[in-house]
């Protein structure tokens, strides 16, 4: 077993707009219950399940300021202390999140494996999700890219869905070369995924050594990276959040 320390990421700027009305702009389906035998948030959960891990660092949470307040009391209310929770000025995707924490982790150990996690996921096999991972630290720890993809059930055309080099087998968790991304497709392609065992939806879970990733980044986007860095060196500190700086981000 892999026993490099695990940093994990929760990305918790989603605007929760494909469940309104029970998700609002001021209130995202991250931060309510979706079962009535578990009262606890969905971002609550994605936390409590990764308890199930070893060598697991305190989480870095990245929120937008209307909801940092939010963000703070669900931690608070399942004992989880973070590292820090940083503030995005506004919504910059994926990319830029990731690479602030990669950056940001380098804090806490030389080079950690990030495991970038939503906080929207429901995961009701948890024993399962915990094995997966495992094996996915395996390769992570190796400088491999990991990105989880989930065997359709139906097809999707409100997922982006991951091409692997050769077809997965039900109930064997094992790792594949990705061909490709492709970004929501429209039906009649869904419909073909389906029945080609190479295709799985894009979960949005990734894993990778901090520096491995950073790497990656200065190569393909290094104007992504600068802004970056620049964003948390003029950074300020409020209470338990960490305010990015603005110009930068933006």
């Amino acid at each position: 077993m892999v026993k490099v320390s695990i940093c994990p990421v929760i990305l918790c700027g989603g605007s929760g707009t494909r469940l309104w009305p029970l998700s609002r702009e001021t209130y995202p389906k991250q931060y309510i219950s979706l079962s009535s035998k578990n009262e606890q948030s969905l971002l609550q959960n994605t936390i409590k399940r990764l308890s199930g891990l070893k060598n697991i660092c305190k989480p870095i949470m990245l929120c937008n300021e209307d909801h940092r307040f939010l963000v703070a009391e669900q931690l608070r209310e399942i004992d989880t202390n973070p590292y820090t929770i940083l503030l995005e000025p506004e919504g910059r995707n994926t990319a830029p999140a990731i690479a602030l924490s990669a950056i940001k982790a380098l804090e806490i150990e030389e080079d950690p494996i990030l495991l970038i996690l939503s906080s929207d996921h429901e995961i009701k096999n948890e024993q399962k999700f915990i094995k997966v991972i495992e094996a996915g630290l395996d390769f992570a720890s190796k400088n491999k890219l990991v990105t989880f993809g989930v065997i359709p059930s139906r097809p999707e055309t409100g997922f982006g869905y991951i091409q692997s080099d050769k077809a997965f087998l039900p109930n064997k968790i094992e790792g594949k070369n990705i061909e490709k991304f492709i970004e929501k497709p429209d039906l009649k392609t869904a419909q073909e995924y389906l029945k080609d065992m190479r295709f799985t939806w894009n979960s949005g879970i990734f894993m990778f050594k901090a520096k491995t990733l950073l790497d990656e980044i200065e190569k393909f986007s290094p104007e992504i990276l600068f802004n970056c860095k620049k964003a948390l060196k003029d950074s300020a500190r409020d209470l338990d959040f960490q305010r990015l700086n603005r110009i930068a981000f933006e």
